[in-house]
């Protein structure tokens, strides 16, 4: 049902996504970021549209109701490459051929409806009825086709952005001691908004087609809608501190174990972990809040991947979990002194938040800060 409120909404959907692809292409993002996620706003704003086209131009609806269906093909993909260059992960200017067979059905499709007379699209897509001939029977059953495949490829392209993002955290954490710059968690609110705006959807779509329109709110997708694309405006302009490239650069090989071509033997690599370990006991170099691998690896005169093996192999660790280890050893006495607060402490230590602090903490000892001091102080009475 279009209603007034659905009307506005609508339009306001539509100049919210007109204005987060002028911010795409305004800012200041890589040039991969940019253009996907113009393509997200451009998707949104062209789905959106569909009420405001349908009240203001309704000759046009019977043309413009396929096009959506195209749309609605493009946006799995697109959200996904566009966390794939967020990453830094991206190394392919276009969509794999893979990626665009959806959205080139869809557009078959389109044009199969286009090429309809005015009547048959009437009946369609205005009335709800299926025009006699081959050809309608065939465009619909294609349409029904490529519903499911579109349900089916937002849940594959939904595992593929978290398998995305959980890699891309797994090699940060190889990289730096500090992370909370660098970790786009937003990136996971916005696919849970997606998911969201996805399943309130499908609920609506499900409920309006089974009798059930009763509780179908058309304003709430709006709503929602409105909320992701002012989330997304808000939080995409943010860059994290640049990010050694060649190190995040997925392996172009995965069929051998990870340091099968390294050169690094046994006795070098002893070497190193003394040496490694002697940076932090003695040069206390967990104490800079901006350690990295690079800077590590240059302290103890040793390649970053050769640093990254020892770490793994003879150390039995991840350089962040590494270095959070030794903040943490050092912060317990601090902690048991209770001469400062806990943002104070996990200053000292190399932490540059309180809450990473305490997430670090916990994950060591198996309890906060002030549990830890209070039990010692239990143990002693």
């Amino acid at each position: 049902m279009h209603t007034d409120g659905s009307i506005a909404l609508s339009a306001a959907c539509l100049g919210l996504a007109l204005a987060g692809a002028m911010s795409a292409i305004r800012g200041t993002q890589d040039g991969h970021a940019r253009f996907y996620l113009m393509l997200v706003f451009g998707v949104f704003g062209g789905i959106v549209s569909t009420q405001l086209v349908f009240a203001y131009t309704p000759s046009m609806y019977g043309f413009y109701l396929p096009f959506v269906l195209v749309l609605l093909l493009i946006l799995p993909p697109a959200v996904f490459y566009y966390v794939a260059a967020k990453t830094t992960e991206l190394r392919f200017s276009v969509m794999r051929r893979r990626d665009i067979v959806l959205p080139v059905v869809g557009s078959v499709v389109m044009i199969g409806y286009w090429l309809q007379s005015t009547e048959a699209k009437t009946a369609m897509f205005i009335a709800g009825e299926l025009p006699a001939g081959i050809v309608p029977s065939t465009l619909v059953l294609a349409t029904f086709v490529l519903i499911f495949c579109w349900v089916a490829s937002s849940c594959l392209y939904l595992v593929a952005t978290l398998r995305r993002l959980r890699d891309y955290r797994s090699k940060l954490r190889a990289l730096y001691s500090n992370l909370e710059d660098r970790e786009l968690r937003w990136l996971d609110w916005f696919v849970v908004s997606l998911v969201t705006l996805w399943g309130a959807t499908a609920f609506m779509f499900v409920a309006d087609n089974t009798g059930f329109d009763w509780v179908v709110v058309n304003e709430l997708i709006y709503v929602l809608t409105a909320c992701l694309l002012l989330f997304v405006m808000a939080f995409a302009p943010i860059q994290p501190p640049e990010a050694e490239i060649e190190e995040l650069a997925p392996s172009t090989d995965t069929s051998e174990p990870k340091y099968a071509r390294s050169a690094l033997t046994e006795a070098h690599a002893e070497q190193l972990a003394t040496r490694i370990r002697s940076a932090m006991t003695q040069d206390a170099l967990y104490l800079d809040p901006n350690l990295s691998l690079q800077k590590l690896s240059r302290h103890v005169g040793a390649l970053p991947n050769q640093v990254s093996q020892t770490l793994n192999e003879q150390i039995g660790s991840t350089f962040f979990d590494y270095i959070a280890h030794h903040r943490i050893e050092a912060a317990k006495p601090l902690i048991l002194g209770g001469a400062a607060n806990s943002l104070t402490v996990s200053l000292d230590v190399g932490f540059n938040s309180r809450s990473t602090f305490y997430k670090a903490f916990k994950r060591e000892t198996g309890m906060t800060p002030k549990a830890y001091r209070d039990a010692a102080t239990r143990s002693k009475d």
